[in-house]
């Protein structure tokens, strides 16, 4: 039987309403602050803690985490390994190729000889390609992914603030700006519950072959 696109979105509605709560709060922001005089009001609120912490989040977007969590599922179902390598590549390509059509400037380009920044010391910094985030559109749809294999669905809420902290992160670290993890958070959320929709709509990610698990077959 075919599922709807409703059918795959209203069981996660305890991840998109605060995910859409997010979405509002950044919205609002950037109606109160321009981009850069809000990326200059986090960049001037620091402390080594936060230093420390988020240079740690952030790794969540990483493309080593991808690598790990597609191994990860392998051991639980081949269904959700595939999903997770799909949902990975399919939003790296589109961001990516975003990334590459805007070419816009990183914030330590954007504010080169207009305004000083600070960075972290020894932390790499980035000049281009800055819209949409990358990091972000990862964690994104790891949280999508989660969202929509694990159990317990009014649990998945806290999925989001891990997320919204590793999107958070990038500005923190002074490698993008507010609308760069907006975008890149609302691109991958809508390209990963649409290849969702599309899969669960096909034989072959249906198939008695992809419920095994390294283990052998997966038991519910």
């Amino acid at each position: 039987m075919k599922k709807s696109l409703n059918d795959i979105l209203l069981p996660q509605r305890y991840f998109l309403l605060p995910f859409f709560g997010l979405l509002l709060l950044g919205f609002v922001l950037l109606l109160f602050y321009t981009k850069q005089g809000l990326f200059l009001v986090i960049n001037r609120h620091f402390n080594p803690f936060f230093d420390i912490f988020f240079k740690l989040i952030t790794l969540f977007g990483d493309g080593i985490m991808t690598v790990i969590v597609v191994l990860a599922l392998l051991f639980f179902k081949f269904r959700y390994a595939v999903l997770a390598a799909l949902a990975f590549a399919y939003n790296s390509l589109i961001i990516q190729a975003l990334k590459h059509f805007f070419k816009a400037p990183r914030p330590i380009k954007y504010f080169d000889g207009v305004a000083p920044i600070r960075t972290i010391e020894g932390y790499p910094i980035h000049e281009w390609n800055s819209f949409p985030s990358g990091h972000t559109g990862s964690v994104f749809t790891l949280a999508v992914i989660l969202s929509y294999i694990l159990p317990y669905s009014q649990r998945h809420w806290i999925i989001i603030p891990i997320a919204a902290l590793t999107a958070f992160s990038r500005v923190y670290l002074a490698q993008h700006f507010m609308e760069d993890i907006i975008a890149g958070s609302i691109i991958a959320v809508v390209l990963t519950f649409q290849l969702i929709w599309y899969l669960e709509n096909t034989k072959w990610y249906n198939s008695p072959t992809l419920e095994r698990s390294l283990f052998g077959k997966f038991e519910s």
